[in-house]
C-alpha cells in the first residue's frame, strides 16, 4: 500500500528539478537542514481551507527568516491503526503534492506511516528529527506521538526543553460547522457538493483514463459518454447521481455532465459503480487519454426508470438543466 504510491514521487521530483519549486523527501531520515526551520505536520487530506490556514501561517512565520517544512504521512494513519474501516481519500498522493505546491510549500517530507512509527513517543519523534525547529504550527486538534499524547498543552511544556515556540491555529468554519476532511467526505457521500467545494476552496476533482465501455450511451441511448477508470481505488467517489462538471482535457476546459452509479435501468445486475461523462460540443476520440473532472454541482440522484425511452427523456432534461445551470452561473 505504501510503496505503490511512491511511483508518484519520481514524477514529482522531476517536476521539482524542472521548476525548482518543491523539494520532496521520502522520509524524515532523508531531510536535514543546518538552517532553523518552521515546522508543521499532518495528513492534510484534501488540503482544504482549514489546512491552508495552517500552511499560510507556516509560510508567514518563516518568511525570509526560517526554512518552512511540512511533514505529511502516507498512507493515512487510520488505514494502519484501524484497517477494517474503509477510509477513502479526498486526494491521491499525487493530488496532495500538487495542491501543496500551489500554496508555495518548499520542503515536503512524506513519511511512511507504519505500526512501528505509530509507537514512537512524542519525545522519540522529536529526537529523530535531523533539523533544528524554531517554531511549530499545529491545528486545533493536532497531536504528536503514540496514543495522541502530544496535545498542544503537552507540546507547550516540551517547547521549553527543545527550544521552540508553538502556535495553535483555530479551526475554520462554514455556517458554524468546523471544516474537516471527515466532514467533507460525509458531504460528498451525501451529495452536498456545494458545501464540499466551499470547504475545499476548489472544485472536488476525480481524474482517470478514458476506457472503452459497452457503447450503450452511443448506440442505444444516442448519448455518447466517456467511461472513466479513476487513478486510485482509494479515491472517494461522491454519491450516485448526475452532476454538472467541467473537464480538463489537454489543458482545455469543457463543460459536461457526469453520471455516477450502477446504470439500474439498463443493467439490473450491475454491482460495480460506473463513472461516465458526456462532454458538450465534443467529438474527439480520447480513448486512453487522461482527463480531470471538476465536480461543480449535483443535478439529481440516481434513479431507475421504467424504460430506455423514459431514461433518454430524462437525460435530455438533465442536459438542458446543466446548460441552464452553467448559463446562470456565468451571468451571476
Amino acid at each position: 500500500m505504501i510503496h505503490n504510491n511512491y511511483k508518484y514521487l519520481y514524477y514529482h521530483k522531476c517536476i521539482e528539478n524542472k521548476y525548482k519549486i518543491l523539494k520532496i523527501y521520502s522520509s524524515i531520515d532523508e531531510f536535514s537542514s543546518f538552517s532553523p526551520c518552521v515546522f508543521t505536520l499532518g495528513v492534510f487530506d484534501g488540503v482544504h481551507i482549514g489546512h491552508k490556514k495552517i500552511i499560510k501561517h507556516l509560510l508567514h512565520r518563516s518568511y525570509k527568516k526560517y526554512t518552512p517544512v511540512l511533514l505529511t504521512f502516507d498512507p493515512h494513519p487510520r488505514k494502519i491503526l484501524n484497517p477494517k474501516k474503509n477510509l477513502l481519500y479526498l486526494n491521491t498522493l499525487s493530488e496532495k503534492i500538487k495542491n501543496l505546491r500551489k500554496i508555495g510549500i518548499k520542503h515536503l517530507i512524506i513519511q511512511p506511516f507504519t505500526l512501528k512509527f505509530s509507537k514512537l513517543s512524542t519525545k522519540d519523534f522529536f529526537n529523530i528529527l535531523q533539523f533544528k525547529i524554531k517554531e511549530i504550527i499545529i491545528g486545533y486538534d493536532s497531536h504528536i506521538g503514540r496514543n495522541r499524547y502530544g496535545s498542544y498543552n503537552k507540546l507547550k511544556k516540551l517547547s521549553y526543553v527543545y527550544g521552540f515556540n508553538i502556535y495553535k491555529i483555530y479551526p475554520c468554519k462554514l455556517k458554524t460547522k468546523i471544516i474537516s476532511s471527515t466532514n467533507i467526505r460525509k458531504s460528498l457521500l451525501l451529495g452536498n457538493i456545494k458545501y464540499a467545494n466551499k470547504a475545499l476552496g476548489y472544485f472536488y476533482t476525480i481524474s482517470g483514463y478514458v476506457v472503452k465501455g459497452k457503447g450503450i450511451g452511443k448506440s442505444i441511448i444516442k448519448f455518447p459518454t466517456a467511461n472513466i477508470k479513476i487513478d486510485s481505488p482509494e479515491k472517494l467517489i461522491p454519491k450516485n447521481g448526475v452532476y454538472a462538471v467541467k473537464i480538463n482535457y489537454l489543458n482545455n476546459i469543457y463543460k459536461g455532465m457526469l453520471n455516477i452509479g450502477f446504470n439500474p435501468t439498463i443493467n439490473k445486475k450491475n454491482k460495480k459503480i460506473k463513472i461516465e461523462v458526456h462532454i458538450f460540443n465534443f467529438s474527439k476520440n480520447i480513448y486512453g487519454n487522461k482527463i480531470d473532472i471538476f465536480i461543480i454541482n449535483i443535478i439529481r440522484n440516481e434513479k431507475k426508470f421504467s424504460s430506455i425511452q423514459e431514461l433518454k427523456k430524462q437525460i435530455q432534461k438533465d442536459e438542458i438543466n446543466i446548460k441552464n445551470f452553467f448559463s446562470y452561473e456565468e451571468k451571476n
